[in-house]
C-alpha cells in the first residue's frame, strides 16, 4: 500500500523560489518509490512550478492554511508530513503537530529549537554549514551540511565531465528565482561593454525583470529547467547565494556571488574563504563597476578560475537527495514497525 506524504512549501516574488525547486527535486525522487504526494503552496507561480500529472497540488492562502491542512490530515491520514517554510509561524507548527498522531514531521531550514522541538527529523542542509553532522537530541534527528542538499541529480553528471577553459568566453548570470533585488538587470549593465564574452542571463520565473537590454553580445532566457546544462557549458558564473550557488560549486564552474539576502551571504562567504567562489557581499550594495572588474579579474586569469574549481568541488558531492530520500523512508518504515509493534 503506497504510503502518503503531504508536503507544505511557500515561495513567490519575496521568499524566493528555493524552497519550491527543492521539494519539487524531492518530490520526484520519493514518487519513484510509489508514494502518493500532496502539495500544499501559496502562490500560483509555486503552483505552476509544482504541476505534475503524478501528484496533487493545493493552493492555500496562508491566513487560512492551517484548515485545509489540518482537515487534509484526518482526511488522509499522512504517513508524513514534510514542512519547508522560511520562519513557519509556531503555532501553526504546534497545532500540526497536534493533529498528525500517525505522522511523523520533518522539517527543512528550520534553526528555532522551539520549532526544531516539535519534529521528529530536521534537516538543514544549507543552515548547517559546510560538514556534514547527524545528532539526536530531545527525541529529534538532525542531519546538517552540505551531505543533505537536494540537488539536481544532473549535477554530479557534470561534475565528473566539467573542465577549466584556458580561455574565458561564456559566462552565464543566474540570481535567484524572483530577484527581490533586480540583480539580474543591475549584472547585465555591468558586463554591456564586456563585448568579448557571451553573456547569457536566465530570468527566474517569479523574478519580476524589466525589458531585457539589447547587446550582440547578451542573450536572456526567462526560466528554465535546463539550467544545470547551462551552468555547466560556462566559462564563468554570477550567481546569487542560494541554491543555483550550490550546483556551480558542486560542478565545479568559477563563480561570483551576489547575495540577494543576508543569511545567503554568511553561507556564500564561508565557501569563499575556501577559496570555493569569488563573493562581493549583498548586491544591492555592490557598485557596477566593482562587479566589472571581478568579472574582468577572474576571466583574465585561468590560474584563478582553476583554484576556484579544485577548491570547491571537494566541498559539495552532489548526493544529497539520495541521502535525503533515504532518511525519509527509513523515518516512515520504521514508523510503521513501531505501530505494528504496540
Amino acid at each position: 500500500m503506497n504510503k502518503k506524504i503531504m508536503i507544505v512549501v511557500y515561495g513567490g516574488f519575496l521568499r524566493g523560489m528555493g524552497h519550491v525547486v527543492r521539494m519539487k527535486r524531492l518530490a520526484k525522487q520519493l514518487l519513484q518509490e510509489e508514494n502518493d504526494l500532496y502539495f500544499y503552496t501559496n502562490d500560483q507561480i509555486c503552483v505552476e512550478m509544482l504541476s505534475h500529472p503524478e501528484w496533487y497540488v493545493h493552493m492555500v492562502h496562508e491566513s487560512n492554511a492551517l484548515l485545509q491542512v489540518q482537515q487534509d490530515i484526518k482526511k488522509l491520514k499522512p504517513d508524513l508530513l514534510v514542512i519547508d517554510v522560511l520562519d513557519c509561524d509556531l503555532q501553526f507548527l504546534q497545532t500540526i503537530k497536534d493533529s498528525c498522531d500517525s505522522a511523523r514531521l520533518v522539517l527543512f531550514e528550520e534553526k528555532r529549537e522551539e520549532a526544531c522541538q516539535l519534529a521528529d527529523t530536521v534537516i538543514n542542509g544549507i543552515y548547517g554549514g559546510l560538514d556534514g553532522k547527524h545528532e539526536q537530541l530531545d527525541g529529534t534527528a538532525y542531519y546538517h551540511g552540505t551531505p543533505y542538499l537536494l540537488l539536481d541529480q544532473e549535477i554530479n553528471r557534470f561534475k565528473d565531465t566539467y573542465e577549466v577553459r584556458k580561455e574565458c568566453k561564456k559566462v552565464v548570470i543566474s540570481l535567484g528565482g524572483s530577484d527581490p533585488c533586480g540583480l539580474l538587470s543591475k549584472a547585465v549593465s555591468a558586463l554591456l561593454q564586456t563585448n568579448h564574452l557571451d553573456i547569457l542571463a536566465v530570468a527566474g520565473k517569479a523574478s519580476h525583470i524589466k525589458e531585457p537590454v539589447e547587446a550582440e553580445h547578451i542573450q536572456f532566457i526567462q526560466h528554465t529547467d535546463q539550467l544545470p546544462v547551462l551552468l555547466s557549458e560556462a566559462d564563468l558564473a554570477i550567481v546569487a547565494g542560494g541554491m543555483t550557488l550550490y550546483e556551480v560549486i558542486c560542478i565545479g564552474v568559477p563563480s561570483i556571488v551576489l547575495s540577494q539576502v543576508d543569511h545567503q551571504a554568511v553561507t556564500a562567504s564561508m565557501f569563499a574563504q575556501k577559496g570555493a567562489c569569488f563573493h562581493l557581499g549583498l548586491g544591492d550594495l555592490v557598485e557596477e563597476k566593482d562587479l566589472l572588474h571581478a568579472v574582468q579579474k577572474l576571466s583574465d586569469s585561468y590560474f584563478l578560475r582553476r583554484s576556484i574549481h579544485l577548491n570547491g568541488r571537494s566541498l559539495i558531492d552532489g548526493k544529497g537527495i539520495e541521502r535525503v530520500k533515504n532518511i525519509l523512508i527509513h523515518l516512515m518504515n520504521s514508523h510503521q514497525k513501531e505501530h505494528k509493534d504496540v
